[in-house]
Parts: C-alpha cells; structure tokens; sequence
C-alpha cells in the first residue's frame, strides 16, 4: 500500500477530529478488491453467509479469518489516517438484498473507530451510500465507489442506509479500538483469542 505525506494525513487526522467521520478514496486498492471478489463468491457458493437480525433479509459473514486478515492489513494506514493507534477487534461483511434497510443506530464499545468499505456495485446503479450523523453536525450523504471507505466514529455518530432498490450491494466492516481505550484489553479481538478465531460459544456475538 502507498503511503502518503505527513501533511496528508495530518489533514485527514484533523478532519476526522472535527467531523468524527472520514471518507478515504481508493481506501482498498484494486488488486486487493478483485482478490476479495473472487473470495466472496467462493464463500457465497459454499453457504458460509448467514442471516444476521440487524438486516434479516441480506447475507452476513463474520470471524472470517480472511476477511479478518485485511482488517489487520489495514489498521496501520486507518491508524495513520485518524492520528492515533487502533488495535483489531473484528471484521464483518454483508451482501444486502432488494427491499433491505440498515436502520438508524450507533454500534457498540469494540466499534470505537469501525470503517466500511464498499467491495462490490451492481452494474448500472449508483454509489454505495452511508447517512452519518455526527452529534454536533448536520447529518450527510456519503457516497463510495468500489474500494473507497467510510471511517467513522462508531459509538458517536449515528449511522443508516436507505432501503436497497436492487441486489448485490457488498459492503466490508472493519473494527477497532484505540490503543488508549481503557477498556483495550477486554475489546482487542472481540473477545475471541485471537484474529480468525470463533467466538467462545457463551459470547452472543452482536453486529
């Protein structure tokens, strides 16, 4: 992954500091994205997804030890764009489905920083689009491409998707938790022992 300058991401770190969310362009480069594309289809074929009650019309996927893989992958660059160190908590995943809708909600303590990218657009529609509504701010429109990613203030700023017109919209979850956070030990991994491992089966896992 290209790095950038230290004046890019000062500027990204104090953006994200005033508004609590940051849209990255490109945030997953395109050899990494053709790679996850293959990776989902030889998940979906294989009935690995599963229906998840925040949105019980679309397919999930979680404690994936691939997609768990790139949410490690990616922590240092999403630790430099924010300005301070993340540790891992979890990935997740959701193909959403026609007449679908991501209700208006804030996440729970392992999404201190949570970031979404969009992995795959049906053709002939439009951006992948997230509504934010940082708690001092007007709320706003984010609209991703393939590979850009939206990071944002999970525990703060409120966040929605509108009912899906189509199929096929595939979005990647990554969670983290500041270095800093008293809570760090508890959080890092999400309770699991480690990255790629199952959740101890007394641990009801929530999205």
């Amino acid at each position: 992954m290209n790095r950038h300058s230290p004046s890019f991401y000062r500027q990204t770190a104090r953006t994200f500091r005033e508004k609590r969310y940051l849209l990255v362009k490109r945030l997953v480069p395109r050899v990494l994205l053709d790679y996850l594309k293959v990776y989902y289809d030889i998940q979906l074929k294989n009935d690995r997804f599963f229906n998840d009650t925040q949105c019980p019309l679309s397919l999930s996927l979680g404690a994936d030890p691939g997609l768990d893989a790139v949410l490690e992958w990616l922590r240092p660059e999403v630790s430099r764009l924010v300005g301070f160190e993340l540790a891992p908590t979890y990935s997740f995943t959701r193909k959403y489905v026609k007449g679908d809708v991501l209700a208006r909600h804030q996440d729970r303590p392992g999404c201190e920083i949570s970031v979404t990218v969009s992995i795959q657009i049906p053709k002939r529609t439009g951006a992948s689009t997230l509504y934010v509504k940082p708690a001092n701010l007007e709320e706003a429109k984010v609209e991703m491409n393939e590979g850009d990613g939206c990071i944002y203030a999970g525990m703060e700023v409120e966040h929605w998707r509108k009912r899906f017109r189509v199929d096929g919209y595939i979005q990647l979850f990554l969670h983290f938790v500041s270095k800093q956070n008293p809570g760090y030990a508890q959080l890092v991994f999400d309770g699991r022992r480690c990255l790629g491992a199952n959740y101890p089966q007394h641990v009801k896992k929530k999205t």
